[in-house]
């Protein structure tokens, strides 16, 4: 856990990797990041239609591991001509804990919806968007422990520049708070903020370094910081069909070593 003051040094140290990006990959591709990219690497102000699949593995520092299954869906739609400035999307989870020295328990955790609008669409250049979550009190009691035990919300707005076609940079700040306190977890106020780097490195593949900063506002000011790198890319003939991994590295003693993700996407 660190304090406010030592979030300079971090985002020296990520401006650090993230301008390094474009030297490591083609410097002359002529691809292009896609749409399809963006979310591969979790974009969320990119509004497309799809059906997801992800799971989320989480090994605790000092034994035990908890384990995520997300089944989401998007559905975008538009106006004058836009198929894809309004989106509408929920996210089903399926939670398994292993605690150390306790049984293991299963069983649904806590649904989310979502609504969005990207208002700002240049592909070559700005693209802006704002969403609203809506995640509710929904998880098994046997996995309580490691649900949200409450109803919460977040809104969000982001932006993506793109430097080069094959070079994009995005940044989003969200803002989630609790309808009701939690029975273990009680109240929450935090601010979550993303700087994320895209690269496309080949016709079908692209990686990502995604940097995350959570801020808790409830008792006084708390400093979390994240590193996670990520690779995507599609599949098929029509490219509709994408895959992801990813490894989440804490930067403070958050109680967790590491998170490993994987997951495909449907696009249509």
């Amino acid at each position: 856990m660190k304090t406010i003051p030592r979030l300079s040094s971090v985002i020296t140290r990520v401006c650090l990797l993230t301008a390094c990006i474009p030297s490591v990959v083609m410097a002359e591709s002529g691809d292009s990041v896609t749409d399809d990219d963006l979310l591969l690497a979790r974009n969320p102000i990119i509004i497309k239609s799809r059906i997801r699949m992800a799971d989320e593995f989480t090994d605790l520092t000092g034994g035990g591991n908890r384990d995520k299954l997300v089944l989401g869906g998007v559905y975008g739609f538009g106006f004058n001509g836009h198929d894809h400035n309004f989106g509408i999307g929920f996210e089903m989870p399926f939670l398994n804990n292993n605690p150390k020295g306790a049984d293991s328990a299963s069983g649904p955790g806590d649904f989310k919806l979502r609504i969005g609008q990207l208002f700002m669409d240049d592909p070559k250049s700005w693209r802006a968007g704002w969403y609203l979550d809506t995640e509710f009190d929904t998880a098994a009691h046997r996995v309580q422990a490691i649900a949200n035990q409450r109803t919460q919300m977040a809104i969000a707005g982001g932006a993506s520049y793109a430097i080069r076609d094959h070079f994009v940079l995005t940044s989003t700040l969200q803002y989630g708070w609790s309808l009701e306190d939690g029975e273990t977890n009680g109240e929450k106020s935090e601010w979550e903020a993303h700087l994320t780097a895209t690269a496309k490195v080949s016709d079908r593949v692209a990686i990502n370094l995604d940097y995350k900063a959570v801020v808790n506002t409830v008792n006084g000011s708390e400093l979390f910081n994240t590193l996670e790198p990520s690779i995507g890319w599609t599949i098929g003939d029509k490219k509709d069909v994408g895959l992801f991994a990813s490894w989440e590295i804490p930067l403070d003693d958050t109680g967790t070593n590491w998170v490993a993700k994987a997951g495909l996407a449907w696009f249509f």
